[in-house]
Parts: C-alpha cells; structure tokens; sequence
C-alpha cells in the first residue's frame, strides 16, 4: 500500500477536526484510506507520477473544510460550503489584523491629546471588542448574500492546493530541539541581566554613571523569587521538549504565566520594582504624563503577554488532544497503524 507524507497527514487533521470526536476519527480513517487509493489509481493509471500523485489526489479533494462540510450531519447552512471556508479564512485574516491595528490607533489618539489614565485600559478592551463583532456581524452577512445570490451572479470561489494546509501541529524532532535550545539561551540571558545589573555597576546612585535597573532590596524575596521561575520555565521547556502539549501542560504553564504577571504588576504599580536612582532618572527628563503612559504601556504588555502565552498552550493542547482523538501522531504517521 501506498505510504503517504505529513500533507495527508494534515490535510486530514484539518477535515476531521471540526467533526465530533467519534464522527471525526472514523471520517479520518475513511478519508486516508479514500486518499491512499487515489493516489494508487493515479500512480497504475499514469496520470499522476508517484512523487506527484499525493498533491494531486488533495488537490482534487478540494479545501478540506468543504469536504467536511459535506459529510456532517449538520453543514453549516448561514454560509453554505460553496463560501464557508472562504468566509472563514477571510473572516481570521481581518479580524487578527484589524483589531490591533485599531487598538493601537486608538490608544496613540490619547496619547497625543494627553488625557492617559488608568481607565483607558478598559476602554481599550471595550474598542477591541466592539470591533471585532462589526468585523464578524458585516463580513457575514456580505458573504451569506454572496451565497445567497443566483448561481450563475456568482464567481467562483478561491481555488483551493494543498499549499494552503496550515503547518502541521507538531514540530518535527529538528525544530522542537532548536526552539529548547533558543529558550534556554534566552532564559539564560535573563538571568546575567538581573544579576549584572545588580553586581555589575560600580557607581551606585550616580545619575551620570551606571545604574541599576531593579531595586536592591528585592533581593530580600522578590529577585530570587523570579530566579526560581526561571528555573520552573527552564524544566518547562524540558517537559514539552519531550512530549506533546496535555492539559496538564496548558493548566501548568497558565499557573507559571502568572507566576511572573501577578507579582510584576502589583510591584511596578506600587512603585517597588525600580531602584530609586533609575526613577530619579526618568523623573528628570519625563513629564508626568509621559511617566503614566510608559507605566500603562508595561503594565500592559505584561498582562498582555501572560494572557497570551496561556491562551496559545490551551489551544496547542486541544490541538493535540484533538489529533490523538483522531489516531494521528505528531509528524505524519497514523498511530494505529
């Protein structure tokens, strides 16, 4: 029988996802098998030569979003699969690039007119959220027109290749051991920063010469604390370098994420974090308001940050969990198999 590569591999994670678990795994199972014949056929028949017939077998299954589509019990009828995936993929492209970008445009609009305070956190919040639904409520309802139209008003929809399958879930071996080696290093040089620049200057309290960044008396608790993270990050990144994203990851690294946010804002927010003399130093060359925004701006991007980095291991986590449902392993190969 005919082996083929992590394109089936992620052409069938991407049709079987969005399927209920038992439903899924069969669909999956029948989907490989149907990919596996068709490529035999194309191999025996000549229309395809063996290193071409696995891209030309998916390519004349189509988007796969469509073809699951086709085979639920209940497709999505709002949009019809003739413009589902299409509203899909149009709808995430703008709603990532869209919202920040207006985020962004709104808190410089305050910055500029200078009336920054606390509140203007939320009513960023509040911004983002408000856009986000017009982008969804006014692409919808253009694309559900579309597909409400007569058929021959309509052209045709984006023509669909297995280059558009997204990467797959996994990180090959290479990659995995690469991006362990990156967040060692980087951790690494967390730590040198924090302690050099505590045990590195020779001038303390001399605005003109060099100046620690963090308080000296955190090092009664709160510095050795954060080094003790950067440990548990450390063992973090062995655990995922040697298995797949679980739960108990995702819920694990969501605890660390605030390990590090909760302490960090309520220090910088109580003014304990920085050492007095690099405040004296902003002091003299800030304005107030310049001071305010510079503190909102880090507050959040820490809190930012946090939220981030516990929303991607939820969502690589289910991705996972999704794929082992599916009896499908991390770069190609059918576990059951």
């Amino acid at each position: 029988m005919t082996t083929t590569t992590a394109l089936t591999d992620r052409y069938v994670f991407e049709a079987s996802r969005s399927l209920p678990r038992r439903q899924g795994r069969e669909f999956a199972l029948e989907l490989e098998e149907r990919i596996r014949d068709d490529i035999d056929a194309r191999v025996g028949s000549g229309d395809s030569t063996p290193e071409t017939a696995e891209f030309d077998a998916l390519t004349a299954l189509g988007d796969p979003a469509r073809l699951a589509a086709s085979y639920a019990d209940r497709p999505p009828m709002l949009i019809g699969p003739r413009w589902y995936a299409t509203w899909k993929r149009v709808l995430v492209i703008t709603e990532w690039s869209a919202v920040p970008a207006v985020a962004g445009v709104y808190l410089l609009a305050w910055f500029i007119a200078g009336e920054v305070d606390a509140s203007i956190i939320g009513t960023t919040w509040l911004v983002m959220l408000t856009t986000g639904i017009y982008i969804a409520f006014f692409t919808t309802v253009v694309f559900a027109a579309i597909d409400r139209a007569p058929a021959e008003d309509q052209p045709d929809a984006v023509a669909w290749s297995p280059t558009h399958l997204p990467a797959g879930a996994g990180a090959s071996p290479l990659d995995r051991r690469i991006g362990l080696f990156a967040k060692l290093f980087w951790l690494a040089v967390l730590v040198a920063v924090v302690v050099l620049q505590q045990f590195g200057p020779r001038r303390w309290g001399d605005l003109d010469g060099m100046l620690p960044v963090l308080d000296p008396a955190l090092w009664s608790f709160w510095l050795p604390y954060f080094l003790v993270l950067v440990g548990l990050e450390a063992g973090m990144a062995f655990w995922l370098f040697r298995s797949e994203w679980t739960w108990p990851a995702a819920v694990a690294n969501l605890l660390l994420a605030l390990a590090w946010a909760v302490p960090s804002t309520w220090l910088i927010v109580t003014g304990q974090l920085f050492a007095p003399g690099f405040v004296e130093l902003f002091e003299a060359n800030l304005d107030a308001d310049a001071q305010q925004v510079l503190l909102i701006l880090l507050v959040g991007g820490i809190v930012a940050g946090a939220a981030a980095d516990g929303i991607v291991g939820f969502v690589l986590a289910a991705r996972a969990s999704r794929r082992e449902s599916l009896g499908l392993t991390r770069w190609g190969a059918r576990a059951d198999a």
